[in-house]
C-alpha cells in the first residue's frame, strides 16, 4: 500500500480521537518522495529564556515512496503523532526518542495492540520493490580479509571521499563506478566514509552494466 494525503488525514483524525483524546490540533499535511524516512514532523525550534525549547510551525509528513502493509503505515502515523503530541505540548524530552516518547509508545502499543517502534528496519522485500532507475556513484572495496563492501556517495562529497577511502586501514583495493542498477537504491548515500558489506555474488551480478570511473586532474570521468 502507498500512503495518500487523504488516507494520512483520515488516520490522523481517527487516531487522535482513539489514542490522544482528540487533543492534537490540526496541522498541515504533506507527502514526501524521500526514501530516507517513512514519516516526519517538521517544526521550528526557538530557545526560551530559561534554556528550554519552544516548538512551533509544525508540518506532518509521510513518505509515499515505500510500498508497505497498511498496519505498518498506521504505526508510522502513530509514531509521528507521538512526536507531535510531545512537541506541541512543549514537553522537554531527553532526546528525540527519549523517556517521554518511549513511555507513550509503550502505552499506546499496550492499550491498542499496536507495534510502534523507534526505528524502521527496511526489509529485503521493501528493497526489492524499489525499482526506480536513478544514477549512483559507488566505491567498491575489498579488504585484506577479502570482505567486499560498497559506499554509495553523494556528489557533493565525491572528491572528499575519493581521497579518504584509500586511507582506510587494511584496504586491499578499491574501484569507483557509476551505475543505474536499482539494486543500489538500497544503500544510503554517504557523506563520510561508511562501507556496507555486500555478498560477492550480488556485487558481481549488479556491476555488469556499471562503468568504471577514473580521476583526471580535477575531473572524474568514465574510464575509456
Amino acid at each position: 500500500m502507498i500512503a495518500t494525503l487523504d488516507y494520512v488525514k483520515d488516520k490522523f483524525e481517527e487516531f487522535n480521537n482513539m489514542c490522544f483524546e482528540g487533543k492534537l490540533k490540526p496541522l498541515p499535511f504533506k507527502l514526501s518522495s524521500a526514501r530516507s524516512f517513512l514519516g516526519q514532523v517538521r517544526f521550528r525550534r526557538d530557545k526560551n529564556p530559561d534554556g528550554t525549547w519552544y516548538f512551533s510551525d509544525f508540518i506532518f509528513i509521510v513518505s509515499n515512496k515505500m510500498d508497505m502493509e497498511e498496519r505498518e503505515i498506521e504505526d508510522t502515523i502513530l509514531h509521528e503523532m507521538i512526536h507531535y503530541y510531545i512537541l506541541s505540548n512543549q514537553m522537554q524530552d531527553t532526546s528525540p526518542h527519549g523517556e517521554i516518547f518511549i513511555r507513550m509508545m509503550k502505552d499506546i502499543n499496550y492499550r491498542f495492540n499496536r507495534n510502534i517502534t523507534v526505528i524502521h528496519k527496511t526489509t529485503k522485500e521493501e528493497h526489492d520493490k524499489d525499482t526506480e532507475v536513478r544514477q549512483h556513484i559507488i566505491c567498491v572495496t575489498r579488504m585484506r580479509t577479502n570482505q567486499r563492501g560498497i559506499t554509495a556517495v553523494t556528489k557533493s562529497r565525491l572528491f572528499q571521499l575519493w581521497e579518504e577511502i584509500p586511507k582506510i586501514p587494511n584496504l586491499a583495493e578499491h574501484h569507483w563506478y557509476v551505475t543505474t542498477d536499482p539494486y543500489f537504491n538500497r544503500f544510503p548515500r554517504a557523506t563520510s566514509v561508511k562501507i556496507y558489506p555486500i555478498p560477492v555474488d550480488d556485487l558481481e551480478a549488479h556491476l555488469k552494466g556499471a562503468k568504471e570511473l577514473v580521476r583526471v586532474g580535477n575531473s572524474i570521468k568514465v574510464k575509456k
